[in-house]
């Protein structure tokens, strides 16, 4: 097959003649970006010569001993279907350039050869070339940035599934374009893989070898966990996380069934990664989310599966299989208590550095959780989303500054976090009903009556 990265044409002579041979060598193939890689008496060498090393044109005579050029040329165009024929011969019968014809033959020579024609045959076979090894790059250019969109597609759209409540029409759309078989009324559940140093990064990794690290987790997950018809993984690029998302029959069976046989398949995958220790260099534990009966819900099941983490040390082979039942008795309390300490903790960073920018993830690097889980967790506690939590704490200290200084109101958005004053005032005045001026106004009236 012809190869599109090669930088000139390969050609093979095929002639009974020496003389020929020799004459057809010894032309000028140079300007035509066309090398002779080999010259034969007969189509059986000229076989074995291709079929060794495959050409991109072949220039042959008919008539010639143990194999002639149309037996060649049949047995070339079903083991080298890009290779571009030229027949050369002595024989003007109509016959012969007929069946050639057949047999995809290009163009057709006649002896003695005039070398202006050949030439231009020649050139017109390289253009052809020209024009499919251009059509080849393309194609595979295409091919190659289509399998790398799929493939971040999928990835992307994994990691929006299992951190945000998505839709069943968004789920729908994504997991197409995504190339992800999810039944809307289907029963899945989520198992979390993660490093005993989650959450950071581990601090012996340089950027190239973190990137290697989840780079070797995804390859071999693809391998272990997706191709085998179990479902699908994501691996959080952050902190190597690997959430393994089960949507097959057999394992989900067992799961509802109470039976070990999903665990015992973690326990080899974990024990696969385990050849490569020098390089993950930390043990890998996991933990089995609850069964769920939506696509909608995987999310429900990757953190809760997450948050056994949370409620203390992971063993490396620890396996516990959580109800979706919210009363799931002694193991519920004590990670809500957990969950509630975490919170404060959370609360308590706020209350220290509202007066400048926060993020999710700084807070989550504080408290050593992932974002999404603290993100999660904070609205399972408080019933208020962080950022919402944060705004309101704010605006409360804003208001406190508002009716008991002469700050500037550019100043007051600075000292509680807003560097935009302009940002500020709208944020200010959907939740409180007024501007900011106007809340100092009306609470200086206030005490001016009250006095």
């Amino acid at each position: 097959m012809m190869n599109p990265s090669r930088d000139c044409f390969k050609m093979i002579i095929v002639d009974d003649e020496h003389e020929i041979r020799q004459g057809l060598k010894n032309a000028d193939y140079a300007s035509l970006n066309i090398e002779v890689v080999d010259v034969c008496e007969n189509g059986l060498e000229a076989l074995k010569s291709m079929d060794q090393s495959p050409v991109d044109i072949l220039l042959t005579d008919i008539k010639m001993p143990l194999m002639d050029g149309l037996e060649l040329i049949q047995k070339v165009s079903q083991r080298h279907p890009y290779t571009k024929k030229i027949v050369l011969s002595g024989y003007g019968d109509f016959e012969y350039a007929k069946r050639g014809i057949e047999y995809g033959v290009l163009d057709y020579l006649l002896k003695p050869l005039d070398f202006e024609d050949y030439y231009g045959v020649l050139a017109k076979t390289t253009a052809i070339l020209n024009e499919e090894r251009e059509k080849l790059l393309r194609q595979a250019n295409l091919e190659r940035k289509a399998k790398l969109s799929a493939h971040l597609l999928r990835k992307n759209f994994l990691g929006e599934l299992l951190r945000s409540s998505l839709t069943e029409e968004t789920i729908e759309l994504d997991s197409a374009s995504a190339e992800v078989m999810l039944e809307m009324d289907g029963t899945y559940a989520v198992c979390v893989l993660r490093f005993q140093s989650h959450p950071p990064r581990p601090s012996y990794d340089k950027d190239s070898e973190w990137g290697l690290i989840v780079f070797t987790l995804d390859n071999l997950l693809q391998d272990l966990w997706d191709e085998n018809g179990y479902g699908y993984h994501y691996v959080d690029p952050y902190n190597g996380q690997c959430a393994l998302i089960v949507a097959n029959a057999e394992w989900i069976g067992s799961l509802e069934a109470g039976r070990t046989d999903l665990e015992g398949e973690l326990d080899r995958i974990v024990k696969a990664l385990r050849r490569f220790r020098g390089l993950f260099k930390s043990h890998l534990a996991y933990t089995i989310g609850p069964i769920v009966h939506r696509a909608t819900r995987i999310r429900h099941s990757y953190l809760d599966a997450e948050f056994k983490f949370e409620d203390g040390p992971a063993n490396e082979e620890a396996v516990r299989v959580v109800s979706e039942n919210p009363s799931a008795g002694n193991e519920t309390k004590t990670g809500q208590t957990n969950g509630k300490r975490m919170v404060l903790e959370v609360k308590r960073f706020i209350e220290h550095n509202y007066d400048r920018t926060i993020t999710l993830d700084d807070v989550a690097k504080h408290v050593h959780l992932n974002a999404s889980y603290l993100s999660y967790l904070f609205k399972e506690i408080t019933g208020m989303n962080y950022i919402d939590y944060v705004t309101e704490f704010r605006i409360e200290k804003a208001k406190t500054i508002l009716s008991e200084s002469n700050w500037k109101i550019y100043e007051v958005g600075e000292m509680v976090g807003y560097e935009n004053p302009r940002y500020f005032t709208l944020i200010f005045k959907k939740y409180t009903g007024q501007t900011p001026l106007e809340y100092r106004n009306t609470t200086y009236k206030s005490h001016a009556k009250d006095g």
